[in-house]
């Protein structure tokens, strides 16, 4: 989308925003009236509260995900206990619950978490990156997800489900004005076009200047340029029959982040580049960092994604529905980024991908008096191309290695999904209910890939033939041809993974009162297995990961206490988590390149820990909250091939896993107060703690054992602690009036008001080892309008 493009997208955003609706003022009114608000959900295909869901859940309403500043589902982990979101060097989202996650930014990779808009997939997770538009709530499911839901996973799943269309005219417009220029406009419009027609439609844009600063030079990186819509159609022809069409998209032209340098470590020690080797670490800063000046290809996306789905709702008779949901999307992205975290040319990436997607589900739900049940099947069909460029001019690979300083990498893969699932709910009496569910899941991929000499000068060819000839191999590499060796002939490298699966679930729930909730689960979920999209010099490095699996044991207890003033639900749980994928390293097989990236599986690994949230809303007006969850992740069995970020051999065992921290805890206040008989004040504040954990598999003994450059540098040994991500504690707070009847409301805001330092990951790349951070203290002013 062009600067054309752009500015109508975001006026027909601005006018689409004089309509927004009911869903906040509803939120509102049900919390002024005491207690604490019943919230409905379709975790299970059905609408039941939450409260009466025997399984571990977190619902969040629309209204608390706009007045906790979730803006995107990386937000949440503000509000939900033990979800992490990490970015990946790539800028790709890494969703993690409860430890299960999956660190890889390759397009065809699937998620150990699933995701959703309306129970309509988002095969991969860069496609979520705008799906918090316009939500009613949303959902997120703990443990292994796939007897419900259209995708297997490990993980969980998280359901974003948007508003919907009214019967009656609503409107709303939401402005916000913050910290970087920051301009954000959201709002949408909804009503009854005929008696059987209804429409809403959505939008929201975003437009900043750069947050990040160089600290060598004048200069600012991290504009953002975003814009989402989303229109949704209800059809009801028959009384019996709805039928909704949804379509949505973004676009995505912001600048990409820039590394933090934590230290040089050469590839090729023997011919480190010294002025790397001596450029100045990043100060210990948010907006600190570094960045080629001027590149020739400037540092931001152009990403964009379409979804149109169709979902039928059939009532057969009173008790059975039959529903369909079809679904295509088309995401792509081109970006590039300069992630060695300084303004010499050590090493920056340009990418183009794209993914086409194709979903189907049908399914057939009954409620027979004691009876629930499901049944019904899926298919999914992606292609996904994932192709970069490399460019390490300054680098030692460079300098040591017959002067290569560019490369072009590609995997394009095609994936097919079939899948058959059923489940029962009895109540064996009006306190006990049992549950029992399975399904049966075949998963065939193809991957094709290599990297390439990029035909610049002929340097990557010319380097790969002296060692084709040095091993006696009578191939001559041509230009624009791959050298990635299979088995010492350069070439494609091919893959193939064909994997079924039964995954599965059994419990029992014990309703003591009509307020507290017992219950009981064992679960058995899969991840597919996975191909990666990396640089590499040999074929092993493309080779596929087989699926994962869980079985998962958990036991909680829901409680409404006191007239549900107060609600508590804990749960403890255990995992046992067999052939785990990880983003691990090998050594070059050449031996000229260091370390390199390659896909591994865990053999044997557990999980055990236990969350606890305690909601109160003692008086009218004031709703308290408190939630921790403790995780302890343990790889109990060695992978093949184990070497640590710059090149020990490593033993996994004993290890928790990478962005795995211990204990996360999150809590929020927020009061409403009148002070006269038309207006009203609020405030409200809420806290997110995360324990340290490491960005990568490593300890820290041989970190710290470790020369960094031995050759500019001798007898100068690595921080142990090279890889931690530290533990940090941010607040936001907000303060504002609004109108007594819900129509409208202006507040001022902060997020992370005490502008803590910290990261989200920290990793290690060709000659450098560098972190990316986390954003710094932000804060402006928000006005709402409803009609």
């Amino acid at each position: 989308m062009g600067r054309i493009g752009w500015r109508l997208g975001l006026c027909g955003s601005v006018a689409a925003m004089a309509w927004a609706g009911a869903a906040h003022a509803q939120s509102v009114d049900e919390a002024r009236g005491g207690g604490i608000e019943e919230i409905i959900v379709t975790a299970q295909k059905r609408s039941e509260t939450a409260n009466r869901v025997g399984m571990s859940i977190t619902a969040l309403s629309g209204d608390t995900l706009v007045r906790q500043g979730v803006a995107n589902p990386n937000d949440l982990v503000k509000i939900v206990p033990g979800f992490q979101a990490t970015e990946a060097p790539r800028g790709t989202p890494i969703y993690a619950i409860r430890g299960i996650g999956f660190d890889d930014s390759t397009l065809g990779s699937n998620s150990t978490v699933a995701l959703y808009v309306d129970e309509v997939p988002l095969s991969f997770a860069p496609e979520a990156r705008f799906a918090t538009l316009d939500l009613e709530r949303v959902e997120v499911l703990k443990g292994p997800q796939g007897i419900l839901f259209g995708q297997n996973s490990t993980a969980g799943a998280i359901n974003f489900i948007a508003a919907k269309p009214t019967d009656d005219l609503e409107a709303g417009f939401d402005a916000s004005y913050g910290r970087f220029s920051t301009i954000e406009l959201r709002g949408f419009m909804s009503g009854a076009l005929t008696d059987t027609l209804k429409m809403r439609v959505s939008a929201m844009g975003v437009h900043s200047g750069g947050w990040q600063k160089s600290y060598t030079r004048d200069d600012t990186l991290g504009d953002k340029r975003q814009f989402a819509g989303r229109v949704i159609t209800e059809w009801t022809p028959l009384e019996d029959l709805k039928i909704t069409l949804s379509i949505n998209g973004w676009s995505d032209r912001s600048d990409t982040q820039a590394g933090q340098l934590i230290e040089s470590f050469p590839s090729i020690p023997a011919t480190a580049v010294p002025e790397y080797d001596a450029y100045p670490r990043s100060p210990r800063n948010a907006r600190a960092a570094d960045w080629d000046a001027n590149p020739a290809t400037p540092f931001r996306r152009d990403d964009n994604f379409l979804q149109v789905s169709l979902r039928g709702d059939y009532s057969l008779t009173d008790e059975i529905t039959l529903t369909s949901i079809t679904a295509w999307s088309r995401y792509n992205q081109n970006f590039a980024q300069d992630v060695d975290g300084s303004d010499l040319q050590n090493l920056s990436l340009t990418n183009v991908g794209n993914v086409r997607s194709f979903n189907q589900e049908v399914r057939l739900t009954g409620n027979m008096d004691r009876l629930k049940w499901i049944v019904g099947g899926n298919y999914a069909r992606d292609k996904a191309l994932d192709s970069s460029y490399y460019s390490f001019t300054q680098t030692s690979l460079n300098e040591g290695f017959l002067g290569i300083h560019d490369a072009d990498a590609y995997t394009q893969q095609s994936i097919r999904n079939i899948a058959a699932f059923g489940n029962i709910d009895y109540s064996l009496s009006d306190l006990i209910t049992v549950h029992g569910g399975i399904r049966y899941t075949r998963d065939k991929r193809k991957s094709a890939g290599c990297t390439a000499d990029p035909d610049t000068d002929g340097a990557e060819r010319n380097a790969f033939n002296i060692i084709l000839g040095l091993t006696g191999t009578p191939y001559e590499i041509q230009a624009g041809e791959c050298i990635t060796s299979l088995n010492g002939i350069p070439g494609v490298v091919h893959g193939a993974l064909t994997e079924d699966n039964v995954s599965w679930r059994a419990g029992i729930d014990f309703q003591v009162t009509p307020t507290t909730l017992l219950y009981a689960n064992i679960s058995k979920g899969y991840k597919s297995g996975a191909f990666p999209a990396v640089n590499s010099a040999a074929a092993l490095q493309l080779r596929g990961v087989t699926q994962e699996s869980v079985l998962a044991y958990e036991a909680g207890v829901k409680a409404g206490l006191f007239d549900r003033k107060v609600q508590v639900n804990a749960a403890g749980f255990y995992y046992d988590y067999k052939d785990k994928q990880l983003r691990g390293r090998i050594l070059d097989p050449f031996g000229a390149f260091g370390v390199l990236d390659v896909l591994l599986n865990i053999p044997k690994s557990r999980v055990y820990g236990a969350e606890v949230s305690v909601q109160v809303a003692p008086v009218r007006g004031l709703n308290l909250n408190v939630a921790g969850t403790y995780v302890n992740s343990k790889v109990t069995a060695n992978p093949p091939e184990a070497y640590d970020p710059v090149g020990n051999i490593l033993s996994y065992k004993g290890l928790s896993f990478p962005h795995t921290p211990k204990w996360n805890v999150t809590a929020s206040a927020d009061y409403e107060v009148p002070v006269s008989g038309a207006l009203e004040v609020f405030a409200g504040a809420n806290l997110t703690y995360q324990s340290s954990t490491q960005g990568l598999f490593n300890r820290p003994e041989l970190i710290g054992a470790t020369e960094a450059s031995p050759t500019l540098r001798p007898g100068v040994l690595l921080d142990p602690d090279t890889f931690r991500v530290k533990a940090y504690t941010t607040v936001d707070a907000r303060l504002g009036v609004q109108d007594a009847g819900g129509q409208w409301k202006a507040w001022i805001w902060g997020r992370n008001i005490f502008n803590t330092y910290y990261w989200n990951n920290v990793t290690q790349s060709l000659d450098s080892i560098y972190r990316l951070a986390a954003m710094p203290a932000t804060y402006g002013g928000s006005v709402s309008f409803r009609f």
